[in-house]
């Protein structure tokens, strides 16, 4: 058997070395970087200081406005060639106070539109003395929350969009944390801008330069190791791939390319299943417990019997001593404690991916996700990831979530409709399990 099917596998980034050019120490107007550029956008260039004016038109020009709340979702996206422009203009510019000057105009000058911002939490505050009914004073926070987003936010998604924009974004990062160890560029602003740009690029690079390919036995070992943690002979119920993705923004774009190559290549296949984590869910339990800590004598999480032998083992309530080995990962260490957790945190597992909602839908933001794009909750793998990550985040379970290519845009539209989960078997049943046994 050759292969196994498609799989995530390294970013490409590791494949080839990525060595940023060399800045220039000078540029000129006529040739080199400033070469092409509009007359605007090309004065920057001239001079011994960038002006000031030409510097607010390129960026009035390259950021774009914050589309009204109401038509966020319908507001066309920016000409790509003026985000283009703007990379152009800012590598003609030289290293140093020039481009941090630039930056810093760009933090204060776009950023969160404070009267706005004044304006919604008014109306929050409003929303509140009035005791409006939920839905009108969660509608204020969520104009609220939009309005907080800066301007230069949209610049910067869009530059990561372009060919080569993630590592000009790079390089402008690179140019921000001289800035603020120089002292060229200071203030709240420009230090609200490093972090959030920070944070983006930690999302992109989670997810985009992973790759879609077959895996076979020549595969690293890394990824034979997360295939072959899957039960033996559930292969034939599998579907033949798996997708492992991080969780944020990109994640649709990921998953969507992902099974029309999928589709194309294997067109006599028609479901595939993902093999994903379930972060939270070891925090959800944590608190669960501390809860049973509080009041003495109750027991809501486990059978009679499981509260015996787990405290058999531990010497202590179950719940108090507990809470305390899943804080510190100790509970791993006993095997005996182990095989006894296995029973009562699958059920528990099951219920959090099934049963625990935010506002309506499901609370875990991967299952969220999956099941928004028309997946099936199908598995729930007990130690599919021992690795230190995996038992602090979630017990060291992972889940499969299944696609059947055919029924996805039904069970998107039932979900997103009726907020209804679609479950195996495998899965109700543990729900099953959990409800018969807890009063939560």
């Amino acid at each position: 058997m050759s292969r196994l099917g498609p799989f995530l596998v390294a970013p490409r980034l590791l494949r080839r070395s990525w060595v940023l050019p060399r800045r220039p120490s000078s540029v000129s107007i006529g040739t080199g970087p400033c070469a092409g550029l509009g007359a605007a956008a090309a004065s920057l260039c001239s001079g011994p200081a960038a002006p000031s004016l030409a510097m607010e038109e390129l960026l009035s020009r390259s950021v774009p406005p914050l589309p009204p709340y109401e038509t966020r979702e319908k507001a066309p996206p920016p000409a790509e060639l003026r985000s283009a422009e703007f990379m152009r203009s800012y590598r003609a510019l030289e290293a140093g106070p020039r481009r941090a000057e630039l930056l810093a105009r760009l933090a204060r000058d776009f950023g969160v539109d404070h009267g706005q911002v004044a304006e919604f939490s008014a109306k929050v505050l409003q929303a509140r003395e009035q005791q409006r009914e939920p839905g009108a004073l969660l509608q204020a926070e969520d104009r609220l929350r939009y309005y907080l987003s800066p301007r230069y936010r949209g610049l910067f998604q869009h530059l990561g969009r372009l060919e080569g924009g993630l590592r000009f974004l790079m390089e402008l990062r690179g140019d921000l944390v001289e800035a603020l160890a120089a002292r060229h560029a200071e203030g709240p602003h420009v230090r609200e801008m490093n972090g959030m740009l920070k944070s983006m690029l930690s999302e992109w690079f989670s997810t985009g330069f992973l790759n879609l390919e077959r895996v076979t036995w020549q595969s690293p070992c890394e990824i034979s190791y997360r295939v072959s943690i899957l039960p033996p002979g559930h292969w034939n119920s599998m579907l033949s791939a798996a997708v492992t993705a991080s969780l944020d923004h990109r994640m649709s774009r990921l998953t969507n390319s992902s099974v029309e190559s999928f589709k194309g290549e294997f067109p006599q296949i028609k479901v595939f299943s993902s093999l994903s984590p379930i972060p939270g869910f070891t925090k959800w339990l944590i608190g669960l417990l501390t809860s049973q800590t509080k009041e003495q004598g109750r027991n809501e999480l486990f059978t009679d019997a499981e509260c015996q032998e787990i405290s058999e083992i531990t010497g202590d309530p179950a719940a108090e001593k507990l809470k305390r080995l899943l804080t510190n990962n100790e509970w791993m260490r006993s095997e005996r404690l182990v095989k006894a957790l296995h029973s009562p945190f699958m059920r528990l597992c099951a219920w959090y991916l099934y049963g625990e909602k935010h506002r309506g839908y499901a609370l875990n933001p991967v299952a969220n996700f999956h099941l928004q794009n028309g997946a099936v909750l199908w598995r729930i793998n007990w130690m599919a990831d021992t690795s230190p990550r995996g038992i602090t985040a979630s017990c060291g379970m992972m889940v499969n979530y299944r696609y059947f290519l055919e029924d996805t845009a039904s069970n998107s539209a039932g979900y997103l409709g009726t907020k209804h989960i679609k479950a195996s078997e495998q899965v109700l049943s543990l729900v099953s399990q959990f409800q018969q046994n807890s009063k939560l």
